[in-house]
């Protein structure tokens, strides 16, 4: 948590699609959390839309979790 909100993130993703950009994907898909709020805000502000859900897609400790599937076109 000390670490959050500094704007890492957003650089480490940027760097990443700028990655995939030049190596000449055309859309990045991921999967996050349903209940990972942040992650999903950081996704949508870098232009990724939600696409589905796959449900019981994470392990957790007495169930599993629906991850949301984003996608983001790179051009």
């Amino acid at each position: 948590a000390d670490l959050q909100r500094r704007g890492n993130g957003s650089m480490l993703l940027q760097f990443m699609l700028k990655l995939a950009c030049d190596l000449g994907a055309h859309k990045v898909f991921l999967e996050v959390r349903v209940s990972n709020v942040a992650g999903r805000s950081l996704y949508a502000r870098n232009g990724f839309t939600e696409i589905g859900l796959r449900r019981d897609y994470y392990p957790g400790t007495d169930r599993r979790e629906d991850a949301v599937s984003m996608e983001k076109s790179l051009s």
